[in-house]
């Protein structure tokens, strides 16, 4: 359309709104702009040296115990929400005029923030592949081996999937409060209070109280730490936190005075009359007592009688099974040396009968056998810190990559709702 004023003549051009899918793109290229030209590409050697903190403390944790693994899984954790959360903070909140103006002009809404998720996926992605190189490189014991993984063939890229779904959870959840704030102080304000509510309300190192148990199910640290925990095999490594404290008293001393008496009254303990009918000593066959004195190591097995041997001898009762099978003497239970120490006058007669009695931990560990008592201790605490929500399986892992997934999509589709009322906002 030509305006004629006098003898000037100015041509006013008509402005074409591009499409959706044209817009995607100049929105990609202002990002990848921004990425370049206001060093939004220092997040990358952050994430690295973030990564590398963190793999120093974890290097000899993670896959190797129950406490590691989980201690691992909440640090790898806490590095992919900072990526994520300060990747997108202040990307929103800092063009927020430009936005309002660009809006009215004919920007498409939906378009901003598909050019964002793309750009921030590819932000995401470069910071994990630089987190699982450092890591890997730090020595972190991450199984290499092929098949290792469970829904791909290589564990370290499976760990791969879950801190990029993590990270770009907290990304899109970034997105999504940067879309409310109006500056970037405001955003960065808000920040804090975000990451303390999704670290502390995880679920997994810090305990929760009841009430409070509910609010894990919407922390993106919850299913993430859910999904690095299982595949690392949380529930399928032994517990050392409580072996570690009672190897460190060997040296301490128990025990002390005690009387005759106050054994005899303990024998009343429920403890004690709970274990009554659980043999000490067990009632032997004739052919289990040959068996033992059969025993080379008995040293009687060679011993003539007559024109025969014990051994010989022995070997025929063991053969004859109507004479092996028949029983010698009785069993011996708990309950009847109970009554026995209750019921003996002399012992009673002891009652005032002191003695003292100090033994080192480290003694009783030479006399069980300090092997025997490890494994036990770490049987009977991995039993007690088994953990069904962490669950080595291939279901578990996909379970929480796919509430990560949703994260991802409710805090864009809250984004994209909460700059479509960005011409609601007067100032």
């Amino acid at each position: 359309m030509a305006e004629v004023n006098g003898t000037k003549t100015r041509k006013v051009r008509k402005v074409h709104h591009t499409g959706r899918t044209s817009q995607v793109g100049i929105y990609l290229g202002k990002q990848l702009r921004f990425f370049i030209n206001q060093s939004d590409w220092k997040v990358l050697p952050m994430a690295a040296v973030i990564a590398g903190l963190v793999g120093m403390v974890i290097r000899k944790r993670f896959f190797v115990s129950m406490e590691g693994s989980l201690i691992g899984a909440f640090a790898l954790a806490c590095v992919a929400i900072w990526n994520g959360c300060f990747n997108s903070i202040q990307s929103v909140c800092r063009e927020r005029p430009i936005i309002k103006r660009e809006h009215r002009s004919g920007m498409h809404i939906s378009a901003y923030v598909a050019a964002h998720m793309i750009y921030q996926f590819l932000l995401c992605a470069g910071q994990t592949v630089l987190t699982m190189f450092v890591l890997r490189q730090l020595g972190v014991p991450i199984p290499r081996d092929y098949g290792s993984g469970f829904i791909t063939p290589w564990m370290i890229l499976d760990l791969g999937i879950t801190m990029f779904l993590i990270s770009y959870a907290a990304d899109m959840m970034s997105l999504f409060i940067s879309s409310i704030a109006r500056t970037t102080t405001s955003a960065m304000t808000i920040m804090p209070f975000i990451l303390i509510f999704q670290l502390v309300f995880a679920g997994s190192i810090i305990p929760l109280p009841a009430w409070s148990k509910p609010l894990a199910n919407f922390t993106i640290s919850n299913y993430g730490i859910r999904a690095l925990a299982a595949e690392s095999g949380y529930n399928d490594m032994p517990s050392n936190t409580v072996w570690d404290m009672v190897t460190k008293m060997k040296d301490n001393e128990i025990g002390g005075t005690i009387s005759v008496g106050d054994i005899l009254d303990k024998l009343d303990n429920p403890a004690v009359q709970r274990q009554r009918d659980k043999e000490v000593v067990k009632a032997l066959t004739v052919g289990e007592f040959a068996e033992m004195l059969a025993d080379p190591s008995a040293g009687i097995a060679d011993r003539k009688i007559g024109d025969t041997t014990l051994g010989e001898i022995l070997e025929e009762l063991q053969k004859d099974e109507e004479i092996s099978g028949k029983k010698i003497g009785s069993s011996l239970t708990v309950g009847d040396i109970v009554d026995f120490l209750k019921n003996n006058r002399t012992i009673q007669g002891q009652r005032e009968k002191t003695f003292t009695l100090k033994v080192k931990v480290g003694d009783i560990f030479d006399l069980v056998g300090e092997e025997n008592v490890k494994n036990f201790v770490q049987k009977k605490t991995s039993e007690a810190s088994y953990k069904p929500e962490y669950v080595r399986s291939e279901e578990n892992v996909i379970r929480n990559w796919l509430m990560l997934g949703l994260f991802i999509l409710v805090f864009a589709a809250l984004a994209t709702i909460a700059l479509e009322l960005i011409d609601k906002d007067k100032r």
